[in-house]
């Protein structure tokens, strides 16, 4: 009996696994409902749709939108169904292309369960291009243009414009379910859905007109640049290019090149004449010449079938020079730096030598170069390692692995033009470097800039800027080239790395002074447009006068001027530093005469807020030994209404 019971309830079981097995490879039975729609849309439309989604069988899972120019599907939305029977209601994209006409589209919709059992429909649209009533030009500080319609897809502007006019172009909402459509420039093209801007431009400032139309997007002006009559090929935003052969002495005449008496001529390549055509210098090849309207200069680079050249053995072809402290037309801006194809290709003026040539505080830095030259503007395609290349330069050495430094205790003098000839007539082995000093020129005095902010220049080489700072803040400083060999009071700055120095004291308003000629940075701390004093809360600045200290020398004495007194760093919330060095006066180092101290310190810049050493809470310390270094940092611990009763801490250690 028992037996018989076992054998019923395991075919109950397997009846009833059976029947679980069934009902989960159900297929289903999906079905859809369009509940609204339209047959009508416009191109750049986002068009709404409900759609009433069912399965009483199996589980729902998406629901699809797809729209089909022609055979191409070129939108798509996707819906997650969780609810048999429910109403979904979804948006799905009409893109706006460009030589598109008005014409039918095919919208499809896909039902699909857990199964992936699915149901389609279909529906025909009717698109049509928007008529709008204008656009609007948006340049690239946001000021915004009228472009009124002058017929059909045709759209204007006109307007007293610079040069190179740089805009976007958006539309207004066209329709119930129209988009405000973007024209911008990508892939040196205009294309719907971007704001970079669009690269107008003229052959000269002034009155002209900006066109558009928004069937083909086809737009005007566009300055072309011509070299010998050939059109140069746009290549990136504002950059043109073109490839040629030339022979040696070729004269070459630019056409629409914008401001070109502005432009940069490289010394290397070109000889600018008296009627402003340019004479080409190295030997007869195949060249590529790049109009770079970004930078206002024309570069050249070998080729070898239509490609960067390389090194031949036979010593023909091209040399790159890749690194630190070179770069044209400006290596404060543009410097080459580890990219190779950065490098810059060294001209043949005679065969097989290749030649660079560089003006010390512009085109490469006069303390600090680290380059070396390569067979291609490539990592793996060779290099001139120090066994490869020599020199006999009393200026520049060859390391090892190839690269050029400084001698130790040599700089280039600033304005100094110098050329670089590297000479492979012996062989690509045998390549010997030959620097020699052709020529100097004047410069003005470089722009100094912190982040990118330009300082102002007052009397004796003075240059100040007043900023709001916080603590820890990098600070990149521009148009100093040897900044390791500055000067920086370390209770407001630290060097960080090549030209960039950290801000130490705590957030607040400041003035950073600069003294081009004796390289040193001073900070003082500021309240509104005047030098900040101690507030009642403890927070402001303090400041130091009398004999025996001086920052950044004892040169420097404070004394009793308050306009030569030292502003202390706050260095933390209510405490100030000041930290100098002891040893011979007249030191380019902060320093301090042990024998000669006599110093007050002031809560403000004025002499009726000073405090003398009597209003001090002193500390026994032990006296430094000579030479070292100590800090004085004062900590305020007590305020009284009473003027005179300002109570500091002040320590040496």
């Amino acid at each position: 009996m028992k037996k018989s019971i076992y054998i019923t309830l395991a075919l109950a079981g397997i009846l009833s696994m059976n029947s679980c097995n069934d009902d989960e490879f159900l297929p289903g039975n999906p079905s859809m409902e369009i509940k609204a729609e339209n047959a009508d849309a416009l191109f750049g439309d986002s068009l709404p749709f409900t759609i009433k989604a069912s399965d009483v069988d199996v589980p729902l899972s998406t629901l699809k939108a797809q729209l089909f120019y022609g055979e191409e599907q070129v939108s798509e939305t996707v819906i997650r169904t969780k609810t048999s029977g429910s109403d979904y209601t979804g948006k799905i994209y009409i893109p706006y292309y460009a030589n598109i006409p008005n014409g039918k589209a095919t919208l499809k919709y896909i039902l699909q369960n857990i199964h992936f059992t699915t149901t389609e429909q279909e529906t025909e649209l009717t698109l049509a291009r928007p008529d709008f009533p204008y656009l609007t030009l948006v340049d690239e500080e946001g000021q915004e243009y009228r472009m009124d319609r002058q017929s059909m897809y045709h759209y204007s502007v006109s307007g007293d414009f610079s040069q190179k006019m740089k805009a976007y172009i958006k539309t207004p909402k066209v329709g119930e379910h129209g988009n405000e459509l973007t024209f911008g420039w990508e892939d040196n093209t205009i294309a719907v859905g971007s704001t970079t801007s669009i690269p107008f431009s003229n052959t000269e400032p002034g009155n002209y007109t900006i066109q558009f139309n928004t069937f083909n997007y086809e737009a005007s002006p566009f300055a072309k640049l011509l070299l010998n009559g050939k059109e140069m090929e746009l290549v990136e935003n504002d950059v043109y290019a073109v490839k040629l052969s030339l022979k040696q002495n070729d004269i070459l005449t630019f056409e629409g090149v914008p401001a070109y008496d502005e432009w940069w001529i490289d010394p290397d390549f070109f000889e600018k004449q008296e009627d402003g055509t340019l004479k080409f210098l190295p030997i007869d090849g195949s060249y590529q010449i790049t109009a770079n309207g970004k930078r206002q200069y024309f570069s050249v680079i070998a080729l070898k079938d239509g490609e960067a050249a390389k090194l031949q053995d036979d010593g023909t072809g091209a040399i790159w020079a890749i690194g630190n402290g070179i770069g044209k037309p400006s290596v404060s801006l543009y410097e080459v730096g580890w990219t190779p194809e950065n490098g810059l290709c060294m001209p043949q003026l005679t065969a097989k030598k290749y030649q660079l040539t560089f003006t010390a505080g512009v085109t490469m830095k006069t303390s600090d170069i680290d380059f070396k030259f390569f067979h291609i503007n490539k990592w793996d395609n060779g290099e001139f390692k120090g066994d490869a290349i020599s020199t006999t330069s009393d200026l520049v050495e060859i390391t090892e692995s190839g690269n050029l430094k400084l001698q130790e205790g040599q700089k280039f003098e600033r304005g100094g033009v110098y050329k670089f000839t590297v000479d492979v007539t012996k062989g690509n082995t045998k390549a010997v470097l030959t620097v020699e000093k052709v020529g100097q020129v004047d410069l003005p005095r470089p722009d100094i800039t912190i982040n990118g902010m330009k300082l102002e220049e007052g009397s004796s080489d003075m240059y100040q800027l007043q900023m709001s700072l916080t603590q820890n803040q990098t600070l990149e400083i521009g148009g100093i080239e040897d900044l390791n060999d500055w000067y920086v009071d370390p209770d407001y700055l630290v060097k960080t790395g090549d030209n960039h120095l950290k801000f130490l004291p705590v957030a607040g308003s400041y003035r950073v002074m600069v003294n081009a000629t004796r390289k040193y940075f001073a900070v003082v701390r500021m309240n509104g447009n005047s030098e900040a004093g101690l507030d009642a809360d403890g927070h402001g600045a303090v400041w130091l006068l009398g004999y025996g200290m001086g920052s950044p020398s004892i040169k420097d004495e404070f004394n009793w001027d308050f306009s030569t007194a030292y502003c202390v760093a706050e260095i933390s919330p209510k405490v100030y530093q000041f930290t100098g060095k002891t040893g011979a006066e007249g030191s380019t180092a902060v320093r301090l005469l042990v024998n000669a101290y006599d110093t007050i310190i002031s809560v403000l810049n004025i002499w009726v807020e000073s405090l003398g050493i009597s209003n001090f809470i002193k500390r026994t310390c032990k006296w430094i030994r000579l030479p070292g270094t100590y800090s004085m940092l004062m900590r305020k611990i007590l305020y009284w209404p009473l003027r005179w009763n300002r109570e500091l801490l002040m320590c040496l250690r």
